[in-house]
């Protein structure tokens, strides 16, 4: 997925994708973005601002979300 076509699919869902074997998902209730991976506890998730700040500053294995998206899968 390319970073154009994320923020088409952001705009009005609330995705989740697969990288190296594990599921992420992001959802948006309240205008910031709260993300979580499978594995993570029930109480650990992380925030951010806007779309903006997820791609740059959300780091999956030591690389920000706009990095990772070419090689997730839906």
């Amino acid at each position: 997925m390319t970073v154009e076509e994320f923020r088409d699919i952001i705009r009005y869902n609330e995705p989740y994708f697969v990288y190296r074997g594990r599921t992420y998902s992001i959802c948006h209730p309240d205008g910031r973005f709260y993300v979580r991976r499978d594995d993570w506890p029930v109480n650990e998730d992380l925030a951010f601002q806007n779309v903006d700040d997820l791609l740059e500053h959300w780091m999956i294995e030591g690389r920000p979300l706009k990095d990772v998206l070419p090689e997730t899968e839906p």
